[in-house]
């Protein structure tokens, strides 16, 4: 009993001692903990996770976002019909007889509806004689649905919004053709001179203007009826209408290469007329042959545009081609570097050849010290390119130094949302709190909007002067660090996000 007793004593005084360490740390130090334990208990990570501020998701397609189901209820409201073998849709007159039906039959079709949902995500891909690709089927979902992409802005955009405050974002930069195509007719009717100069000065004598001013006009409307939908002007707004929202220009890169200098110079104009418009980048499958084929004229065309706009904002997707995909000599083109190093790119969007470029160790240096942000899309990696183990690129650019940002590219094709990117971040790669919070401080940090930052210094987390003695979860005490927040749309949003983190981290 003696031995019984001192064994209990000893117990008692141990879970004692180690409750007095546990109130000797840090917020943020005792949330790092927490995730430990976490860790290997599903339940327990993903009500984390789920709870956990998340900064800004700096790479997102708007139409990829949209979930299917969305899709099929535009669908429905246009009065359109479905081809029930290539999932495609058509404008009526539908005919049965001929697989045409309207798409109304996909809200009581069940079997309808989840074919339907399966072809235009990457839900249950089984490979396929003519779909034998995950990757493949991914990209060809844009085209089935596009549609009713053009006439639903308010709708998507408030999804999106919506998914994001759900789950603590703040931000949100969504790519989307502003000019709804208008820039690539005028580019295709010009056509091609190899005169940058000559070029940019014909389409803007034949009508750039206005098609900077429709595509104006087509954001007005579409985030006139976001704000509708989450009655962001009513007594009780929806929590989406407090994410800052901002829109890249998407250039379709696989179009012919008038059509893509023509998109690109109305990017540089849009974004330089148009608050909103932050940045130009290039979409669509780098291993498409028009975007293999004219990678270096396209980072050319950009290199001039930026000599004439240089204040316009530059996010690139490059590095997305993988071993096997295409020729070595492809893959060994150093996209990334010439995307930084000619495109003029502050963030690459998924880089994931990086080992596969020339002097990797120098590339990954000069990322980190120029402060060349990845935006990483973990889990699309894994499921959309199989890129597992030490084929993901997450943990090789953390291990570098290089800034990363979770981002979820396209959530709604590959049913997913970014909190399960986050998890596979700690699941998969062993990624602790304190990365996962420069992550997101980074997402911030990096995003497209003006002012100063909070912070002394890029990746260096210490508050600026003028804020250095203030505790976020207070209203800014002091006149100095008030005004500096005033002046600065960047600092105000990182104060916000310090502020949920107070908060988050008090809890542990």
């Amino acid at each position: 009993m003696a031995i019984l007793n001192k064994t209990v004593a000893f117990a008692v005084a141990a879970c004692c001692c180690l409750g007095l360490a546990a109130q000797s740390l840090s917020p943020a130090d005792r949330t790092a903990q927490f995730l430990e334990s976490a860790r290997n208990n599903p339940a327990a990570l993903m009500d984390f996770l789920a709870r956990m501020p998340k900064g800004g998701d700096l790479h997102h397609h708007l139409t990829g976002a949209v979930y299917a189901e969305s899709y099929i209820d535009y669908a429905v409201e246009d009065g359109l019909c479905i081809d029930r073998v290539v999932v495609t849709l058509s404008p009526p007159p539908c005919d049965p007889a001929q697989g045409k039906v309207p798409a109304a039959q996909a809200l009581t079709d069940f079997a309808l509806r989840n074919h339907v949902i399966d072809t235009w995500s990457i839900r249950n891909f089984v490979p396929a004689p003519d779909d034998r690709d995950v990757r493949h089927h991914f990209f060809a979902t844009f085209g089935k649905f596009d549609p009713v992409t053009n006439k639903h802005w308010g709708e998507m955009l408030a999804e999106v919004v919506h998914r994001a405050a759900a789950q603590h974002e703040i931000y949100l930069e969504t790519m989307l053709t502003p000019d709804q195509g208008e820039a690539a007719k005028l580019g295709r009717a010009l056509g091609w001179n190899d005169d940058f100069a000559t070029m940019r000065s014909r389409l803007l004598a034949a009508g750039m203007a206005q098609v900077v001013a429709g595509a104006r006009k087509n954001l007005d409307t579409g985030e006139s009826g976001m704000r509708e939908i989450l009655g962001c002007a009513t007594a009780k707004p929806d929590i989406g209408c407090a994410v800052t929202l901002r829109f890249q220009n998407q250039v379709l890169r696989a179009f012919p290469r008038e059509e893509v200098f023509a998109q690109m110079l109305a990017g540089f104009e849009l974004a330089s007329a148009d608050p909103r418009v932050v940045a130009v980048n290039l979409v669509q499958s780098q291993d498409e042959y028009p975007a293999l084929h004219d990678f270096h004229l396209h980072m050319r065309m950009l290199d001039d545009l930026h000599g004439v706009y240089p204040g316009v904002h530059i996010s690139l997707h490059a590095g997305e081609l993988t071993p096997g995909e295409t020729k070595p000599e492809e893959l060994l083109a150093s996209h990334i570097r010439e995307s930084i190093e000619v495109g003029h790119a502050e963030r690459i969007g998924h880089g994931l050849d990086v080992l596969y470029e020339a002097e990797v160790p120098r590339l990954l240096a000069e990322m980190a010290r120029r402060h060349i942000l990845v935006e990483d899309c973990v889990y699309s990696h894994e499921v959309v390119r199989g890129l597992t183990g030490s084929e993901n690129v997450l943990p090789i650019y953390l291990r570098a130094g290089v800034p990363v940002a979770l981002a979820t590219d396209d959530e709604g094709i590959a049913r997913s949302e970014l909190t399960w990117y986050f998890r596979r971040a700690v699941e998969g790669y062993h990624v602790d709190y304190p990365a996962l919070k420069r992550m997101v401080r980074d997402s911030l940090e990096h995003a497209f909007v003006p002012g100063a930052s909070l912070w002394i210094a890029p990746e260096n987390f210490t508050m600026v002067s003028a804020c250095s003695s203030e505790r976020p979860e207070t209203e800014a005490q002091s006149a100095a660090c008030r005004n500096f927040l005033a002046s600065s749309e960047r600092a105000r949003l990182q104060w916000v996000e310090e502020t949920e983190f107070s908060r988050f981290e008090a809890q542990f």
